[in-house]
């Protein structure tokens, strides 16, 4: 039997490399470019929301297909190229229905990228060694990269937020034909294989419960920061420096991640996360002036850095190798899914009803309260995966 093939390591560091440094733009400055277009707070919320909507259902149906085919680098340089095709007609478009439609159809694409790129990054280190971590921190080096240097450049927030994502889009659809991930055809996954595993373990329900709250806690920052700080009478520069800051601590993180990986249990860190993001929204709450919220956003380092690693840990050590794309998928559809959509659509609708970002952030901190009571539900000892033979049943 043919050996499977995964991406080598430079492909993988690129591909991570150019689309989060697209996200270090969308993330901080798309939901700003929306509102110039005379949108009001509730529809920025609604269009934001949309990526989340798509991630409900997309990434299961996209990491089934990998899962099926074997060919996981085919399918993300499909996301990829969809991805550019669809974000193009941001360049014209200005009214609510048709960017609806535009930002809908690019999240069926985007929405699934990051957990199939992941489930690449997870074979390379199962078959080459290494550290996850260590190669998903290149993706956030692109957002730092990105986020900061547009912040600096541009006075205003306008249509050179659309030009400069859909430019790396353009070089990420390109890059993506280096990706080369072939397993030869084994077992074939029931297609709703990872609503399987949600039944079947207790311990991802409790994790996913709680990974949800944590994602609607963080939308008033993922999809509002652009916003309050305009409001707050702020420099543009100071959007891109908050993001780059926090990244950049969410770097430091991820190469520190392994030295206490093995010590300390993936539950344990979630809830340490957990609680300081709560710490982290209640200051977001109080402060008002450029030095204490850039400060406030090195606990970015836990809130996405830690929170992001250990969840993938959590799963990995439950989640069985040849589900390992179903698993993300299911991670990605509850977590920014369910929650992203929950969180970005209150978080419009708040922004507008507790009148601004102060009073935002501090409902933030309480969610984030529960989510950290949540995960210790878990058990501190893995369950047993489900057997091939399991999954394969007609049940999934």
């Amino acid at each position: 039997m043919t050996p499977p093939q995964v991406a080598g390591r430079t492909p993988l560091v690129g591909f991570y490399v150019l689309y989060f440094g697209t996200v270090g733009i969308t993330q901080p400055f798309l939901p700003a470019y929306l509102r110039s277009l005379a949108l009001s707070t509730t529809e920025v919320g609604l269009l934001l929301a949309l990526s989340p909507l798509a991630s409900l259902f997309t990434p299961p149906l996209w990491g089934h297909l990998a899962d099926r085919s074997g060919r996981l680098g085919h399918v993300l340089t499909l996301l990829a190229v969809g991805a550019a095709l669809c974000f193009a007609p941001l360049l014209s478009l200005e009214r609510f229905p048709a960017l609806v439609v535009a930002l809908a159809a690019y999240a069926c694409f985007a929405s699934s990228i990051t957990p199939m790129i992941d489930s690449l990054a997870l074979k390379h280190v199962a078959q080459k060694g290494g550290s996850y971590a260590h190669l998903r921190l290149f993706g956030s080096l692109g957002f730092i990269l990105s986020a900061t240097t547009f912040g600096m450049v541009v006075r205003q927030v306008d249509r050179s937020t659309i030009i400069a994502a859909l430019g790396l889009l353009t070089a990420l659809a390109a890059w993506s034909f280096s990706l080369r991930s072939h397993t030869p055809p084994g077992t074939r996954p029931h297609p709703l294989a990872g609503l399987g595993l949600l039944r079947d373990h207790k311990d991802l329900r409790w994790l996913l419960a709680a990974t949800c709250l944590h994602w609607m806690a963080c939308a008033p920052f993922n999809g509002m920061l652009a916003i309050h700080v305009l409001a707050l009478g702020l420099s543009p520069s100071v959007v891109g420096t908050a993001a780059g800051a926090g990244v950049a601590a969410e770097v430091a993180a991820m190469i520190l991640y392994p030295r206490f990986a093995e010590r300390i249990a993936p539950r344990h860190l979630l809830c340490l996360a957990f609680f300081l993001s709560a710490l982290r929204w209640g200051g977001m709450a109080l402060v008002s002036s450029p030095v204490p919220l850039v400060a406030l956003t090195l606990l970015h380092s836990v809130s996405f850095g830690v929170f992001y690693v250990a969840s993938v840990a959590f799963m990995a050590r439950r989640v069985p190798e040849h589900l390992r794309a179903s698993g993300q998928g299911l991670f990605a559809a509850i977590t920014f899914g369910i929650g992203g959509l929950i969180g970005f659509s209150a978080s419009g609708a708040g922004y507008s009803l507790l009148g601004g970002g102060h009073a935002l952030f501090a409902v933030a901190g309480v969610v984030e309260l529960v989510a950290a009571g949540l995960v210790l539900q878990a058990s501190p000892t893995p369950s047993p995966p489900p057997q091939p033979e399991t999954v394969q049943s007609g049940n999934p």
